[in-house]
């Protein structure tokens, strides 16, 4: 999937610059904010693993809030997509958002079942599709950005019709809670995570919206680039939280506190690895694959990696807060502090460092974020905080079979 999406990336930026790599990165952003403020995944995670509720009544639940949340989004997206020229990309991002929104609310209940496959698939679809399509209709039509955008939206709409297909059996289930206080539950733990899920989002992406107004489009595509390629270090960590959701949310407590700390270890050593990899190769391969209008993403990359590296943990302990403890509230003011440190730094650094002053202010919001927030952990759990970053030797044990594994397949 990191692949096919690189290949895509390249693609993009080769076909319509740094103008039309800046427009798409908008679009995207924009529907992913409004993505992250929905908090209905881990709310229906909650209600269904901690309070033992009614599945068929949980998605019941579900598709009423959506269906009323999701009228008003669309009629406000499109009014302003249509009177704001600069704003038209909106009208893309108003059609993909219903689908969107489905397919991440439903993936509560597929985390909460340690169900990874299903969300494996959903990400599968929704971002490989897209680029099957629109990958050969630029490079060989040569066509813009609005087939661009219409192609994204179409990767949106098949990974909804896959998470339909794969809710059907929780419909069936056997009836159970009276719908009215599901509800209620949701609506204010589903606030509780989105405004938290909001801030992270703004945390690692206010940079984005300020560069993009402050800036312009074409200073966002070329800043898009070593967003790109230092997120992918993300991907390193990303399948082990959700791997891990189901002993973290539903284990007792000292199951929660090892798997929450394992996370934390593996994730720490494969990115700061993979960083030091990236940071190697970034200044050969950007300019000689992107175009040399890209160069300034080189900069860009070297100075998020500390950041990524640090925040990479930061998946695990935000499920311990809000699924083992039920305290939402601890991500969202670890994230609100470093949000308007990442913010106050980019606004400050923007004019005088251009695109590197708002790489310096996500990689500074990210340590500080991480910081607090593993400090809180080992405070709470009585953690050392050794177990949080050096690997054990039981912990080498999967690298080793890994190792065994390949040079076996090689030979």
């Amino acid at each position: 999937m990191q692949a096919v999406s690189i290949g895509g990336s390249i693609v993009v930026a080769r076909m319509l610059g740094t103008g039309g790599k800046g427009l798409f990165t908008y679009a995207m952003a924009a529907l992913a904010l409004i993505v992250v403020f929905n908090g209905q995944s881990p709310a229906i995670s909650w209600q269904y693993t901690r309070l033992h509720r009614s599945p068929s009544a949980l998605l019941r639940t579900m598709l009423r809030v959506l269906i009323a949340a999701s009228l008003l989004l669309i009629v406000a997206l499109v009014i302003t997509g249509w009177l704001v020229p600069s704003q038209h990309a909106l009208l893309f991002v108003a059609a993909a958002a219903p689908f969107a929104l489905f397919t991440q609310s439903a993936t509560g209940f597929f985390l909460a079942d340690s169900d990874v496959k299903s969300v494996n698939r959903q990400l599968l679809i929704a971002s490989i599709l897209p680029v099957l399509i629109y990958v050969p209709v630029l490079a060989v039509m040569h066509a813009g950005v609005i087939v661009l955008l219409a192609a994204w939206i179409s990767g949106y709409v098949a990974s909804a019709v896959y998470t339909a297909i794969r809710l059907r059996s929780y419909a069936r289930a056997t009836e159970g809670d009276d719908d009215g206080p599901l509800v209620k539950e949701q609506l204010r733990y589903g606030a509780q995570i989105g405004l938290a899920n909001v801030v992270m989002f703004l945390n690692s992406r206010i940079d984005v919206f300020l560069i993009m107004f402050v800036l312009g489009q074409s200073a966002l595509g070329v800043y898009s680039v070593g967003i790109g390629i230092g997120e992918m270090l993300f991907q390193l960590t990303r399948p082990m939280v959700q791997a891990s959701f189901g002993r973290i949310a539903r284990g007792n407590r000292a199951e929660a506190i090892a798997a929450t700390a394992a996370c934390m270890r593996h994730s720490v050593a494969l990115t700061l690895a993979a960083a030091l990899v990236i940071a190697a190769l970034t200044p050969l391969l950007v300019p000689l694959v992107y175009g040399k209008a890209f160069a300034g993403a080189v900069l860009v990359t070297e100075l998020l990696l500390p950041g990524i590296v640090a925040y990479s943990m930061m998946g695990a302990l935000a499920t311990f807060f809000a699924q083992q403890l039920g305290e939402p509230k601890v991500p969202l003011f670890l994230r609100l502090g470093s949000a308007i440190i990442c913010a106050v730094v980019t606004v400050l650094a923007l004019p005088r460092f251009g695109i590197a002053g708002g790489a310096v202010a996500s990689s500074v919001s990210y340590i500080i974020t991480f910081s607090l927030g593993a400090a809180y952990f080992c405070r709470q759990t009585g953690t050392s905080p050794v177990r949080l970053f050096v690997l054990s030797r039981s912990d080498l044990h999967p690298y080793r079979s890994m190792m065994t594994y390949a040079l076996r397949f090689t030979r």
